[in-house]
């Protein structure tokens, strides 16, 4: 039973310490536009380029600044980036619940003429306890017990 008791200290602070956490997204939209150049061919110099329609008619646009090529075309490229944060941030506020072995409410006080005799009884006892964070790593805290008793506390987040 006292192993029972002690091991309850241990495990009966429920903590209810949870993360608050957010994701951000951003998106970065990069267009990479490639240029291929070639030069004219010396034998196209000077040269036209006729092109004949469907309907007959004739165009004819010089060499030097077309060129006619298969249909394979060229793409300007856009592409994406998304960087996604996830940003957490504790709660700020805890509340557990105790439980242990400790000395209970009532003192026993007995005297005679040449003694005074004081017993308390141990048993078990529990408790409330309330956190608050101050900060990013300091909280501070109050517990109340079924024995009567009042803790105030300061703690270390880390």
């Amino acid at each position: 039973m006292k192993k029972l008791l002690i091991a309850s200290l241990f495990v009966l602070p429920l903590s209810a310490h949870a993360l608050n956490c957010s994701t951000s997204s951003d998106a970065e939209v990069i267009q990479e536009t490639t240029e291929i150049k070639t030069d004219v061919p010396k034998f196209l110099e000077g040269a036209t380029i006729t092109i004949r329609l469907a309907d007959g008619k004739e165009t004819t646009v010089p060499a030097e600044k077309f060129k006619v090529v298969p249909r394979a075309q060229q793409f300007i490229v856009a592409k994406t980036y998304q960087l996604n944060r996830e940003v957490c941030s504790p709660e700020k506020n805890r509340i557990s619940l105790l439980g242990g072995k400790g000395p209970q409410n009532d003192l026993d006080v007995s005297k005679t003429a040449t003694k005074v005799r004081v017993e308390s009884e141990f048993g078990a006892v529990g408790g409330v306890q309330y956190q608050r964070l101050i900060t990013d790593e300091i909280s501070l805290g109050i517990q109340g017990q079924t024995n009567e008793s009042v803790l105030l506390n300061i703690g270390l987040d880390f």
